[in-house]
């Protein structure tokens, strides 16, 4: 899924289930950062010395050792589930350990994590485990990993996620093929609708353990709501009807549009060194002169969203990589911090 669901259709159906303007703008806002958080960066808080550095949740580099890719993909975007779910029968009757499949165990183990987690942080992690979980229906039968079990037909791209799906199993409406499935005809608008009913159910859940109305019997109007954004249907290589959508979105959410530099802006100052630094994941790999990075407020930082999504993001693959590990231990992998 790309910003259309993870931020504009998340926002709204965390507004819909009871969450405050605030609070789905801040879970919108994590859910899409997740893949725009690709550029490790180490802040220097002045008064005391110290260093921090995040730990990115997404990047455009698939060339990454197998430990660092496997610290990324199965825990943010291609969560293992269950081999044999009716959904991934293939035509050549492979099965694999770590494909992805809608509604897993392990995808809303993430999901109840989130919402048992600390206040501080608990909105962050519902925006990112609903990333996660959202996810593996738009991504289902594909693996985190270089593996031929991803490949579609004759492509020369490396075989890792759905990089041989090019970005058909992320747009809203689409229809494509893939052609590995006995079901190979694959409808996103269905994909997706059934992705935001059993978010928004999450949702309501969750806002009954707070003693807030149930609003799950809204599901019906709601449905119609992003149906009608959803708009047409559309098939081919390129994306339709978008503008269209963004204005529909924008209408029923009153959400501002995604930029990924505000929280980074409002927490940290840049002292550039000759050229800034590229804010692209793979070409920031290249800088030679690298900015400096300061926290605005030495005392406050940690009050900030960016900290605190960044706090989320390790806490999210830190309970991940636990939950998790047994899967890996299958298979050879050991993915423990040195």
């Amino acid at each position: 899924m790309d910003t259309e669901f993870h931020y504009w259709i998340t926002g709204l159906i965390a507004l819909r289930a009871g969450f405050t303007n605030d609070e789905a703008k801040i879970i919108a806002y994590s859910s899409e950062f997740v893949d725009e958080n690709d550029v490790s960066i180490t802040v220097q808080n002045q008064k005391d010395g110290k260093d921090y550095t995040n730990f990115i949740s997404q990047t455009m580099n698939i060339l990454k050792p197998k430990n660092e890719l496997m610290r990324i993909y199965p825990i943010f975007h291609f969560v293992p589930g269950e081999p044999d779910a009716e959904s991934a029968v293939r035509k050549d009757g492979k099965m694999h350990l770590l494909n992805t499949t809608p509604n897993s165990e392990n995808a809303k183990s993430m999901l109840n994590a989130a919402f048992k987690s600390t206040e501080d942080q608990r909105l962050y992690r519902i925006g990112i485990a609903s990333h996660s979980y959202a996810d593996t229906w738009a991504h289902q039968n594909f693996v985190g990993w270089y593996d031929y079990f991803n490949n579609i037909g004759l492509d020369i791209k490396p075989d890792i996620g759905h990089a041989d799906g090019e970005h058909h199993p992320d747009w809203v409406c689409h229809t494509w093929v893939d052609n590995r499935l006995v079901q190979s005809e694959i409808s996103n608008r269905h994909r997706f609708l059934t992705a935001a009913k059993r978010l928004f159910e999450s949702y309501c859940d969750y806002q009954k353990t707070l003693k807030n109305p149930d609003r799950s019997d809204n599901w019906p109007d709601l449905q119609n709501e992003i149906t009608d954004a959803m708009g047409d249907d559309y098939s081919g290589s390129r994306k339709r009807y978008e503008d269209e959508r963004m204005i529909r979105y924008r209408e029923l959410t009153g959400l501002p549009d995604f930029d990924e530099k505000i929280w980074f802006k409002e927490a940290i100052r840049t002292d550039v060194n000759l050229l800034p630094d590229s804010d692209e994941g793979l070409l920031s790999n290249f800088t030679l002169f690298k900015d400096d990075q300061f926290w605005r407020d030495d005392d406050r930082y940690e009050d900030t969203d960016w900290f605190r999504f960044q706090e989320a993001v390790k806490a999210h693959e830190k309970y991940t990589l636990k939950k998790l590990k047994p899967t890996f231990k299958r298979m050879g992998i050991s993915l423990e911090k040195s």
